[in-house]
């Protein structure tokens, strides 16, 4: 009478192992070792400080709103994130220890589940068509070529002044959206990499030098222009978070 029993027992145990066996890992989300996350102390003389330590042993912040670590963390634009007003005036300080062996382009995933721990951040995503500029090829063509360097993505920003080296298009996109009045998309379908200055007028002192504006002049030096359009834009929506973060 126990054999059958004993039988069935074996056979159960054995799928058990068989599907222990072919079920897929599940990966614990990439975070810091350590971590101290606290409000930003008010400075003495009611001046604001904020800034990112480069280290690569820690993260060290400084003075940073939440609504810029989750820009920081989810690779967003500021027109991408909707949340409360408050998360764009309550600053933190954060200092985390890294991980050995992690690299700094892990950094914002380690961000993410920062935020989602500390915080409690709750989100979800939407879709919605605004106005923006679309970053195209103007009529004439491209009047730059494709980098040859090996290291990219590096600008360098003075006023109404830009250096570029090994930049994409769309990084050049999102760099402009700091001086116009919408989101830049880039829609030249343009995949290289350019080494490039660029020259524009942000007064009227530039403007008396004959410096021209910056449509003119991402027209005449690389051949590109911002057309007003209406594109679906995704957009990150807070559902809850927390403005006093957990225990460290």
């Amino acid at each position: 009478m126990c054999k059958p029993i004993a039988l069935a027992n074996l056979t159960w145990l054995a799928c058990c192992a068989a599907f222990g066996q072919n079920a897929p890992a599940v990966t614990a989300p990439p975070e810091f070792e350590v971590a101290t996350v606290k409000p930003t102390p008010p400075s003495k003389d009611g001046s604001m400080h904020l800034g990112v330590v480069p280290d690569p042993a820690f993260l060290r912040i400084t003075g940073m709103s939440l609504e810029n670590l989750i820009e920081w963390a989810y690779d967003l634009r500021p027109f991408q994130l909707l949340g409360p007003d408050w998360m764009k005036y309550e600053r933190y300080d954060v200092v985390a220890k890294m991980p050995a062996g992690a690299t700094q382009d892990q950094v914002p995933a380690m961000l993410q589940t920062l935020l989602e721990r500390r915080f409690q951040l709750k989100f979800h995503h939407e879709s919605k068509v605004a106005p923006v500029y679309a970053l195209v090829v103007s009529s004439g063509g491209l009047k730059i070529h494709p980098s040859r360097s090996a290291q990219g993505g590096k600008s360098e920003w003075q006023g109404g002044h830009m250096e570029a080296h090994a930049y994409s298009l769309a990084e050049l996109a999102a760099s402009l959206q700091g001086w116009v009045d919408r989101p830049v998309v880039d829609e030249t379908g343009v995949q290289d990499v350019f080494d490039f200055t660029l020259d524009w007028a942000v007064d009227e002192e530039h403007e008396a030098a004959g410096l021209p504006s910056m449509r003119v002049a991402l027209m005449e030096t690389l051949g590109l222009k911002l057309e007003p359009r209406k594109l679906p834009v995704q957009i990150l929506v807070i559902d809850h978070t927390e403005k006093k973060p957990s225990e460290n």
